[in-house]
C-alpha cells in the first residue's frame, strides 16, 4: 500500500507540472498567435488546433492534482450536518460510484482512441494524430481512477483501525 501511495502521489506531482507546462504553452502560442497576426498580418497557422490539444492535456494532466486536492465541487455544510456513520457511508458510496463510472470512462476512451488509430483520423490543419490527445486523456483518467481507488482503500483501512 505504501509503494502504491507513494507511486502514484510521484506521478501526481510530476502530472501537475506537466499541466501547468500545457497551460503556459496555450499562453504562449495564443499570445505568439495575436502578436504575429497584429505585427506582420499573419496569423500562426494551426494555433486553434495546438490550443485545444494542449487544454485536452492540461485537463488530462490536472483531474488527479484536482482530486487530491479536493478542488471539485463538494456540499461540505450538508455533510457535516450528518451523523458521523452516515457520513462514511456517503463518502464511500461516492467514492465507489466514482471509481464506477471513471473506469467506465478511461475504458471507453481508450477504445475510442484506438478506433481513432485505425480509422488514421488526423487534424484539419496540421494533420496532428487525434488518437494520441484521446490516449493521453484516458491515461489521465486512468490515473485519476488509481487516486479514487487509493483514497477507496485508504479509508478502508483508516476506518478498520
Amino acid at each position: 500500500m505504501a509503494l502504491l501511495t507513494t507511486t502514484l502521489d510521484k506521478l501526481q506531482s510530476g502530472m501537475k507540472v506537466m499541466g501547468s507546462v500545457c497551460l503556459a504553452g496555450m499562453a504562449l502560442v495564443t499570445c505568439l498567435d495575436v502578436g504575429s497576426d497584429s505585427i506582420f498580418n499573419t496569423p500562426v497557422f494551426g494555433a486553434e488546433e495546438i490550443v485545444s490539444f494542449l487544454a485536452v492535456m492540461a485537463l488530462a494532466f490536472a483531474l488527479p492534482s484536482a482530486h487530491v486536492e479536493r478542488s471539485h465541487i463538494g456540499v461540505e455544510l450538508f455533510m457535516r450536518m450528518l451523523p458521523r456513520k452516515l457520513r462514511i457511508a456517503v463518502r464511500l458510496t461516492t467514492d465507489l460510484v466514482a471509481l464506477a463510472l471513471f473506469s467506465l470512462i478511461t475504458w471507453r476512451m481508450w477504445e475510442y482512441g484506438t478506433t481513432m488509430s485505425e480509422s488514421g483520423e488526423v487534424s484539419m490543419n496540421l494533420e496532428l494524430p487525434e488518437h494520441l490527445i484521446i490516449y493521453f486523456l484516458a491515461i489521465g483518467f486512468c490515473v485519476f481512477v488509481l487516486m479514487i481507488l487509493k483514497d477507496i482503500l485508504t479509508f478502508i483501512y483508516r476506518e478498520e483501525e
